[in-house]
């Protein structure tokens, strides 16, 4: 049964489409020469190498877990909609569009630039595939609708459904839409390379900003940077506007392989995840990990000496805990990391039993943060 509160967001959108030492300022602010880093790769400090990559054997040992019921919901396709469109291309451009109203919301934009783009789903099989949703540039965030959304391919051209949308429901531009070019560089670079990601968010949050313009980068202060930390951040230099496609492989590079965030220097953050819930957690984790760090300099006149930095004995600790920061409590009343020296204990012993094994439950927390900040938006336009 669907909850009344997402019913309420449903008819909400279907109006939108109307280096080990002493720690020393000087260690923390040596710069990486690697784009990726894996911390127990090196002795070095400061702080987790500015980069952190994560681990493809942790990732590959993961076991699955079972993830809550849908907690996302959208309204049914209109009737002509339906016909320019598949229900899946129109239930990812409400969840983009609602995506972009947040952004709003939190003051992840700035005036009519930024991105979030979300790969179309079936798309890659398409002759010009695949193909991605972002915002028509010139309209603002808190103007995007599910309608007003441009598709467009790697190349950055637009794709025109087969039946054109009628101009009542592109109401802001009813034109063919305008493709920012920095937009599509960045957004189609990643796009094209990392085949995991379905969701990329890039935005000007103004403290997110101002630690990318620093030498330390994200400081492992606290435990919303180590969820970053632990998603992967790497780092990728200053080359001036985004609008030169000789900087995609640069930026592809440093990204790297499967770390989810990064920090382009004297310029901002990009997250790039496999769902826009996904992407919406990570990025909301970066910015407040930032504005931490800024107010927490700031309290101290910027002298890294009086701050809490943690020693690579307790990154680690801190990294390994945040591997099972979606746990939920499992069912016997113990912690899966208990059932775990239990289940050791009886292999130990010859005594396993596989049928008795605790299941890992994870929370879906990218999805409930998601549907929260759905909430805030719904309350926050029946307020204007």
């Amino acid at each position: 049964m669907v909850d009344q509160s997402y019913v309420v967001l449903a008819s909400l959108v279907s109006l939108m489409t109307a280096p080990q030492v002493t720690i020393t300022t000087e260690a923390l602010i040596l710069k990486t020469q690697s784009p990726v880093f894996r911390p127990h790769d090196s002795p070095l400090l400061s702080p987790l190498r500015l980069s952190h990559a994560v681990s493809s054997s942790n990732a590959a040992a993961r076991p699955a877990a079972a993830i809550e019921e849908k907690l996302n919901f959208y309204p049914p396709i209109p009737d002509d909609v339906a016909q320019s469109m598949s229900p899946r291309e129109w239930e990812q451009r409400c969840s983009l569009a609602v995506a972009y109203r947040i952004a709003y919301i939190h003051e992840w934009h700035e005036n009519v630039f930024n991105h979030i783009t979300l790969k179309v789903e079936g798309s890659d099989d398409a002759p010009d595939g695949p193909h991605f949703l972002l915002n028509d540039f010139g309209i603002g965030f808190d103007e995007i609708t599910a309608c007003n959304l441009l598709k467009v391919n790697l190349d950055g051209m637009v794709v025109e459904p087969v039946k054109p949308l009628s101009s009542e429901r592109r109401d802001v531009n009813p034109g063919k839409g305008r493709v920012f070019k920095p937009g599509y560089v960045l957004h189609s670079a990643i796009h094209a390379a990392r085949h995991d990601v379905h969701a990329v968010w890039h935005g000007h949050d103004l403290d997110a900003s101002a630690i990318s313009q620093t030498k330390f980068g994200i400081l492992p202060l606290s435990q919303e940077a180590t969820y970053c930390l632990n998603k992967g951040v790497s780092y990728h230099p200053f080359e001036g506007s985004a609008n030169d496609l000789s900087e995609q492989p640069r930026l592809v590079a440093n990204l790297g392989p499967q770390n989810q965030m990064l920090m382009l220097e004297d310029h901002g953050p990009i997250v790039a995840c496999p769902t826009i819930e996904e992407a919406f957690a990570g990025m909301y984790f970066l910015n407040r990990a930032c504005k931490y760090q800024v107010k927490s300099l700031s309290a101290v006149g910027g002298d890294l000496n009086k701050i809490h930095i943690p020693d690579s004995n307790t990154m680690d600790e801190m990294v390994r805990r945040m591997e099972k920061f979606d746990e939920a409590p499992s069912a016997d009343g113990k912690s899966t990391t208990q059932n775990k020296i239990a289940s050791d204990a009886e292999v130990a012993e010859n005594v396993s039993n596989e049928e008795n094994a605790p299941k890992e439950v994870m929370h879906d927390t990218p999805g409930l943060m998601f549907a929260y900040g759905g909430e805030v938006l719904k309350k926050f336009l029946e307020e204007i």
